[in-house]
């Protein structure tokens, strides 16, 4: 989305982006115990998380659309000596082989779009995972506090005009509704959280692959 392409392209609009979210560093001593090495950072923004699993040991893949945010996180890896295969891409379309990664890490990402575009890049999430692969990604709650503002252009997805980055479509979900976008998933860790400020809640979620 051009919005988070042009934050990406200044210091101001990276700086928020910079620190690794503690749920996703805390799951690392988990991913090592269960034998992980290759992990997809789909939607890597700047690198953040990409740059700390590569430090942890795991030969690291990125996919993201902005142009700007892969720049940075190019010169970011280089300047601290990681190799990562960061491209630009669409996460509706991957491109990998099936079964190709241990683990997924997609934060904050999926669901920018209609339910229809979550549905389409979980199956690319389940495709390129091996059978019994982890996940760790984040689902936008029915708590947060944008949920219900602008148009309604399907059950659950908003549109707010003219907001920039909440111009895109988001999709909301409860419960039920994460269960049921992640129904091949075995949930190990589901917590409805805040993130970035007051009433900005979103699922963090740490799951399995049923097969």
């Amino acid at each position: 989305m051009e919005a988070w392409n042009q934050a990406w392209n200044s210091a101001e609009g990276r700086q928020d982006w910079l620190t690794p979210d503690p749920f996703v560093v805390a799951r690392i001593p988990q991913l090592q115990a269960a034998g992980v090495q290759r992990v997809l950072d789909l939607g890597f923004g700047v690198g953040r998380h990409a740059l700390r699993l590569a430090q942890a040991g795991f030969t690291v893949y990125g996919v993201d659309m902005s142009e700007h945010g892969l720049a940075y996180a190019q010169g970011w890896a280089a300047r601290a000596s990681l190799t990562i295969q960061f491209t630009n891409g669409d996460m509706t379309t991957l491109p990998y082989a099936d079964n190709f990664f241990d683990a997924i890490l997609t934060w904050n990402v999926i669901y920018h779009g209609t339910v229809a575009v979550a549905q389409q890049t979980i199956g690319e999430l389940e495709r390129v995972l091996k059978p019994h692969g982890h996940l760790l990604c984040t689902l936008l709650s029915t708590r947060h506090k944008r949920y219900g503002q602008g148009t309604e252009i399907e059950p659950n997805t908003f549109v707010i005009a003219g907001e920039g980055e909440a111009s895109h479509p988001h999709h909301y979900v409860d419960r039920v509704g994460a269960e049921k976008l992640l129904e091949n998933f075995d949930l190990l860790i589901c917590e409805d959280r805040e993130q970035y400020g007051t009433d900005k809640y979103h699922w963090e979620i740490f799951g399995q692959a049923k097969h």
